[in-house]
């Protein structure tokens, strides 16, 4: 299958395109899709002229020329949007949604984002000595919540999870129940380094170059930290706090599909990588390509041990930090599950021990999909209303998103396999597809030609030579080429 070029006009010129990613596993899938479908193509790999760029830029933000596609919209396209903060960096995707929830409230709307968030706070702060008064002040309802618990024998304890606002790789993640525990983390964070100069209060490329910077800290840091989580606050102000998600979906990842479940079957925690695609101004789209990242450790509900420091492998499933029973990077086929290779697995809790929930069906997971792609078109709903300069969705750009989400079991348990409750964890920004292996690298080739599709060969008037796949616009819920359409809509309206 080719593409067409129906661009009125004498000439048929090639599409001037520059491919760059710092992945070669990335920019091989980019450079494949694209070769097969648009057979006028003139491909570069090296960065243009700031003044001069090609009509398509598929690349990695740091590489982007973005002076002309911001200048001409109608004849160059952008593989990032310019700002994205709101959605990419955590706190203020909290703020972003917390907001947008309370303009539904307002409206008499209910939206799928109460469940799907979180409870929690955003705090910005630089030193442990602050702690203080930011308990008494804008976290006054977790000290609440934090002295309730300690005064309660007869229930398990209830924690909630720190996570730095600018870092990845599940850098300064840590877990607490109460508030000594979250001033020891926070004094733990101190350090002697010398403060980064950062500027807070820019926008535009100067949040993007914090962002940068932030991500040379956490790299920094996995060099020098035991278990890859370390983080300073002297480096990153913003944090945001949030309940953890209690009871989650776990799976015994050596079990073979349709076969019993061991006696001895020990569960692994996992959290879902969804690749979404956002177009335009804009779309939303889903990728069936979703992948579930498990966890290396057998997950145990966290616990407070007096000396004793808490095991965050458990519980953290990024695959940067995964390792075997001897401290070697895991097998990643071990880890690394198609979100649809899960059925005919068990779906494990854990109260006192692993039981069972039932056996995962197709029809599960048809509709945790379609749970899944509500959420996420909701949250662009939310950015796109709601994140002010922190996310401008503009005609001339499109971006895959790496949407990571945790499945639990929902409050309103029966004791049956329920459809799960979805939570929104992170949106990350030039996701690493290299953690999917080369297994399912050909699923992923399949899923960059219909980004092609979707997102350069309209915006270049190519069409598919294929007229059982050309059918008008898309409505939501639709899928076309190994995507689904979960949002559509305008920056401005009400929900």
């Amino acid at each position: 299958m080719t593409i067409r070029d129906d661009s009125p006009g004498p000439s048929k010129k090639p599409l001037n395109a520059f491919v760059s990613f710092p992945s070669p596993y990335t920019q091989t899938l980019i450079i494949k899709a694209l070769v097969a479908l648009i057979p006028s193509l003139k491909l570069s790999l090296v960065p243009p002229e700031e003044d001069d760029p090609p009509e398509l830029q598929w690349a990695d933000y740091d590489v982007l020329s973005f002076t002309i596609p911001h200048s001409h919209p109608k004849t160059h396209l952008i593989s990032s949007y310019i700002y994205r903060k709101a959605l990419i960096r955590k706190h203020q995707l909290h703020k972003t949604i917390e907001e947008y929830l309370v303009k539904c409230k307002y409206r008499g709307r209910r939206s799928v984002l109460e469940d799907a968030t979180p409870k929690g706070w955003v705090v910005e702060l630089q030193f442990a000595d602050e702690l203080d008064e930011m308990l008494v002040d804008e976290l006054g309802e977790l000290r609440e919540e934090m002295e309730k618990i300690c005064r309660r024998t007869d229930t398990d304890d209830r924690w909630w999870i720190l996570k730095p606002g600018f870092a990845d790789r599940a850098q300064g993640i840590r877990l607490f129940s109460t508030g000594e525990e979250l001033r020891a983390i926070f004094e733990g964070f101190e350090d002697d380094e010398t403060e980064s100069d950062l500027n807070e209060d820019g926008d535009g490329a100067g949040d993007e170059e914090l962002d940068r910077l932030a991500a040379k800290i956490a790299e920094t840091q996995i060099e020098e930290e035991a278990i890859g989580t370390g983080v300073s606050t002297s480096q990153l102000r913003h944090f945001v706090i949030q309940e953890y998600i209690p009871h989650p979906i776990l799976f015994d990842i050596s079990q073979l599909a349709h076969q019993p479940l061991s006696s001895d079957a020990v569960g692994h925690k996992f959290h879902l990588r969804a690749y979404v695609l956002v177009t335009g101004s804009y779309t939303v789209h889903l990728s069936r390509t979703m992948l579930a990242l498990f966890s290396g450790s057998p997950y145990t509900p966290p616990s407070s041990r007096e000396g004793q420091e808490l095991d965050l492998r458990p519980h953290l499933t990024n695959t940067c930090l995964q390792t075997d029973a001897w401290g070697a990077p895991a097998p990643p086929e071990e880890l690394v599950k198609l979100f649809w290779e899960l059925e005919g697995l068990d779906a494990l809790s854990y109260g006192s021990k692993y039981r069972s929930r039932g056996r995962i069906t197709r029809s599960w997971l048809e509709q945790t999909f379609c749970q899944v792609g509500e959420v996420i078109g909701e949250s662009v709903k939310a950015g796109a209303e709601c994140g002010s300069f922190g996310l401008q969705l503009i005609p001339n750009a499109f971006e895959i998103f790496g949407v990571d989400l945790l499945l639990s079991i929902p409050r309103s348990d029966n004791g049956d396999l329920p459809i799960p409750r979805i939570t929104l964890l992170e949106y990350n920004a030039s996701p690493d597809f290299h953690q999917t292996g080369q297994r399912l690298q050909p699923l992923l080739g399949d899923m960059f030609k219909g980004v092609v599709k979707i997102s350069v060969a309209p915006f270049f008037s190519l069409h598919i030579d294929d007229a059982d796949e050309d059918q008008g616009v898309w409505t939501v819920g639709e899928e076309r080429w190994g995507w689904r359409l979960v949002g559509k809509g305008e920056i401005r309206g009400g929900p």
